[in-house]
């Protein structure tokens, strides 16, 4: 708990009356502007809201030379033949589905010091109820998974969410769309996000998280020009936990509260060129500590050209200016350039190929900087053996400079999937990932490989 202020006010009013000042700073920025995840500004991410229209559904057709000309990616491609029907009541087809997975990791606690390797069993369910309305969305969602260990039973877990997305066509051109989502995750002691620090005690398991999400929108998608304007408030409530040598850790000083907000816009100029912007802003209201204090703005701005070359060569590039600003004094601010570059290339109807060049800023996993630029490059590539049996394979090249301490990690990664529509009701998933850390801080290296195994049952 924070110790009272100088001039006798109780700590409790000083944090009131912070979260009014982001709770009216979220506000002047959904009318300025117009979302999000804790761990970076997506700036395609629409947190759930749906952003099509009626208009819009229609333009596809006339204005998307790939579609007029019937060129289909590989996840494209129709394969209503491997897709379950659903279950029909009144206006609502209900999906439910249940899966099973094994997990082969040979380095559960992403670090080489003390390398510890398990099988994992992973159990998911969950049931959609997906509208089928004349004209507007209402969709509901359940889902859970239970992961278990063979040796290290103390990193079980249990995770559920709850989401409803909801979307009004309130006329041709306009959608008014909102999305809820309440859920109760854990942060693995491999995720990212923990800190690895050498100032930092390591849980002894996953740290249960409540996160609760709200977003609304509202977007105007008609002829040649569109947009999209978004409001979201985001939470994060975490556990405390028991550390590696049995001492209570107090997660209370990560608790996080999000304000954003979005615009994204756009205009065609001709079919298969068009121009894209995009903004996000947020404020960060972080509970801290006496010594830590996580409070934030951050802003973020990118523009450019999304165009085809001709229908089986499509290409995205954009650039942009990035702003993270902390309001205590011994953290860093953080600003940077943004990149994004993406091509999409069908070589044959069986094959296609994305690569993408991306620079943007992320939230950091060393408690003690303000944040990461993170500089990658990756390849992917999807090719269709059978018309229901689906390779993917990929690599990526990854450099993350921490702001504020002296750390870079060099990221390398090889991954490969195979994806089997045995029938309507079943799907059969295989899965190889290689991963190297080669870090500045030595004991921060890591060498990790997974082998992956699943079915899940769908109706």
């Amino acid at each position: 708990m924070r110790s009272v202020t100088l001039d006798g006010a109780h700590p409790r009013a000083g944090w009131l009356a912070r979260r009014l000042r982001l709770a009216v700073s979220a506000i002047a920025l959904a009318f300025v502007l117009g979302a999000p995840r804790v761990r970076a500004l997506d700036l395609d991410a629409t947190d759930g809201i749906n952003t099509e229209t009626i208009a819009s559904r229609e333009r596809q057709t006339e204005w998307d030379p790939a579609r007029r000309q019937g060129v289909q990616s590989v996840k494209e491609t129709d394969r209503a033949f491997g897709k379950p029907d659903g279950i029909r009541s009144g206006n609502y087809l209900i999906f439910p589905e249940a899966g099973a997975a094994v997990v082969f990791d040979d380095n559960i606690f992403s670090h080489d010091i003390d390398k510890v390797s398990d099988v994992r069993s992973e159990l998911t369910g969950g049931v959609k109820m997906q509208s089928q309305l004349p004209r507007h969305v209402l969709d509901f969602s359940l889902d859970g998974k239970v992961v278990n260990y063979l040796e290290n039973s103390e990193q079980d877990y249990a995770n559920v969410r709850a989401r409803l997305d909801g979307a009004l066509h309130f006329d041709h051109a306009h959608t008014l769309s909102a999305s809820v989502m309440s859920a109760i995750e854990h942060e693995e002691r491999n995720d990212p996000s923990v800190p690895l620090s050498r100032q930092a005690v390591t849980a002894e398991g996953p740290i249960q998280v409540f996160h609760n999400r709200a977003a609304v929108g509202i977007t105007r998608d008609v002829g040649r020009l569109y947009g999209t304007v978004a409001a979201t408030v985001e939470s994060w409530d975490f556990s405390d936990v028991a550390a590696i040598d049995g001492r209570p850790l107090d997660q209370d000083a990560r608790d996080l509260v999000r304000a954003s907000s979005m615009v994204k816009f756009g205009y065609h100029f001709s079919p298969g060129y068009q121009f894209v912007g995009k903004l996000r802003a947020y404020g960060d209201e972080n509970r801290g500590n006496l010594q830590l204090d996580g409070d934030a703005f951050g802003y973020e701005a990118m523009a450019g050209l999304a165009f085809e070359t001709n229908p089986l060569l499509r290409w995205r590039i954009l650039g942009g200016y990035g702003v993270r600003d902390y309001e205590q004094s011994g953290i860093a601010s953080l600003a940077t350039t943004l990149l994004e570059a993406d091509v999409q290339w069908l070589p044959t109807q069986r094959l296609t190929i994305y690569a993408t060049l991306a620079r943007q800023i992320v939230e950091s996993a060393d408690i003690a900087a303000s944040g990461v630029v993170q500089s990658a490059a990756r390849i992917r590539a999807e090719y269709e053996i059978y018309h229901n049996l689906i390779l993917t394979g990929g690599v990526e090249l990854r450099e993350d400079e921490f702001s504020g301490v002296d750390r870079s990690d060099t990221i390398y990664a090889a991954r490969a999937g195979l994806e089997y529509l045995y029938t309507k009701n079943w799907l059969f998933t295989f899965g190889y990932e290689h991963q190297v850390r080669d870090s500045s801080i030595d004991s921060l290296d890591m060498h990790r490989n997974r082998f992956m195994f699943g079915a899940k049952l769908r109706f």
